[in-house]
């Protein structure tokens, strides 16, 4: 998006919201109020699975969005199965709410944990015909705006399989198809000659390497995570590191969520032309986060982010991109 005129670009307009946490059952009633509140602080696309939420993420959606689908754009994923929400499930989750905010940094580790334990895929034509199906039948539309190949791997990538993608956008059940899975893979997947218009990929200020698929559109997501440690501890020895970034984002940097804000905000930057992820499941956390990116433009985000790059010795590989650039 081109900035006009006198517009100045606000980072807010970067962001999607990751719905990975987003549950139905027992939580639906909160986890509603949690997607409205991101829509009516400006975001427009949301992202989810149908492993997320333990299967019931997609239908929250639906029903928060309930005669304004066209208002958003929904990115759902095929390749890994369908969750199931039972009433365990359930009740261990009521009990492990407290205890995540209570421990957040145990909650953390346990997320890393969950997230880079391998995963079973599968993209066998008959699979991706019935998750497709129970996709449109729990988000209650009839396309997806964007459809990604979930943990995809060189290995699974097969002419039939890429017949098949083009076939559901020529029926229009998807309108725009992409890969969502590790930078190896994409590397591997894209010298194979993988044609798809969307890369939705881990991210760090720690690693430069934004520029690795800049002929697509990329989606940055574990941009605060992967980066909270480092930067916290850096911050924490050096002032006048964190008075430079006080200056730039106008904040107080005094707990890891000031932080969280700074390290959305250089991932903003690292992306102009697509978006990045973050997801919370506390509403105070989103209604600050979001209020925050409302609050600054995409150039304080550009300086932000050579700020962190230069204090933590990151070596840029190339100049940042402009968002006027494209």
């Amino acid at each position: 998006m081109a900035l006009t005129g006198v517009r100045t670009e606000r980072a807010a307009e970067r962001i999607g919201f990751g719905c990975s946490h987003i549950t139905g059952g027992v939580e639906a009633r909160a986890n509603l109020r949690l997607v409205r509140l991101a829509y009516d602080l400006g975001v427009r696309h949301f992202d989810t699975a149908p492993m997320y939420g333990h299967g019931t993420s997609e239908e929250v959606l639906a029903a928060a969005f309930r005669g304004e689908r066209h208002n958003i754009s929904i990115a759902t994923k095929v390749g890994i199965p369908h969750g199931e929400l039972s009433s365990r499930r359930q009740l261990l989750r009521l009990v492990a709410t407290p205890l995540r905010r209570w421990t957040p940094r145990l909650s953390n580790l346990a997320a890393k944990r969950i997230y880079s334990a391998p995963v079973q895929t599968n993209f066998s034509l008959s699979f991706i015909d019935r998750s497709i199906e129970k996709s449109l039948t729990k988000l209650k539309t009839d396309y997806i705006d964007l459809l990604l190949l979930h943990e995809v791997r060189p290995q699974d990538v097969s002419d039939e399989l890429l017949d098949k993608l083009q076939k559901l956008v020529h029926q229009g059940k998807v309108r725009r198809l992409g890969i969502g899975t590790s930078v190896e893979s994409m590397k591997q997947i894209k010298a194979a000659g993988l044609d798809v218009e969307v890369y939705q990929r881990p991210w760090s200020v720690r690693v430069a390497d934004e520029d690795l698929f800049a002929d697509r559109y990329q989606i940055f997501h574990g941009s605060i995570l992967g980066a909270m440690e480092v930067v916290h501890e850096k911050l924490r020895t050096d002032a006048r590191s964190k008075q430079r970034l006080q200056d730039l984002c106008r904040i107080e940097i005094g707990s890891p969520d000031d932080i969280a804000k700074v390290l959305l905000l250089a991932a903003i930057a690292a992306n102009p032309r697509g978006l990045v992820l973050f997801s919370s499941r506390a509403r105070r956390r989103v209604a600050s986060y979001l209020q925050f990116a409302q609050s600054v433009d995409i150039q304080a985000g550009a300086e932000v982010l050579g700020t962190l790059r230069n204090r933590l010795g990151v070596q840029e590989t190339m100049p940042l991109r402009s968002a006027t650039s494209h």
